[in-house]
């Protein structure tokens, strides 16, 4: 029998389905049109961070203490009493959040005994640090309203978040990337 005789149903190879990877994966599902979409998005978020950073730069100088910092202290603030639950809340990793609390701990802003808790240097940080932050959401409110901004920073810890995933697995998975795209 040759494969003439045999017919159509012979030869039953499936159709190969080849999912679109990178920009094609974009592109199919609507995201964006072509690569210059992709870079105006970009763009956008380069200028956002390029206003973004002396506004961060400026308040972690105001206060004397970086971002990660105020938001431990924040945590703990809000009742977060274990490090554990200060992790959780800032979502970091426990043996990040107990360095974190040391480095507070020394600068006299938090005690970690007999229970953690922020102390009164600590509060007037927090107070220090809540007028200036309340500035800064006003401009953003201001431009955007605050429906908006409430979506825009949800929007944005999503991205982050899934950026930092994307980074942990490219850097697990793909040695070969330059590092300013694995770690910027």
């Amino acid at each position: 029998m040759t494969i003439e005789d045999a017919g159509p149903r012979a030869l039953a190879v499936p159709e190969r389905v080849v999912l679109p990877t990178g920009i094609a994966t974009v592109q199919t599902e609507q995201l964006i049109g072509d690569v210059s979409d992709a870079l105006r998005l970009l763009d956008a978020v380069e200028r956002v961070r390029g206003h973004a950073h002396p506004l961060i730069l400026g308040l972690q100088d105001a206060v004397g203490m970086k971002m990660p910092a105020a938001l431990v202290l924040s945590a703990i603030s809000n009742g977060r009493d274990t490090v554990e639950a200060v992790a959780e809340q800032i979502g970091t990793t426990p043996g990040e959040a107990e360095l974190a609390i040391a480095d507070l701990a020394a600068l006299g802003l938090v005690r970690t005994s007999p229970e953690l808790a922020v102390t009164g240097v600590g509060q007037a940080r927090l107070a220090q640090l809540d007028g200036l932050t309340v500035r800064v959401l006003d401009v953003v409110t201001g431009i955007l309203g605050p429906t908006d901004a409430a979506q825009l920073v949800r929007l944005l810890h999503t991205v982050a978040d899934g950026l930092e995933s994307a980074t942990v697995t490219a850097t697990a998975s793909d040695q070969s990337l330059p590092p300013a795209i694995l770690h910027n």
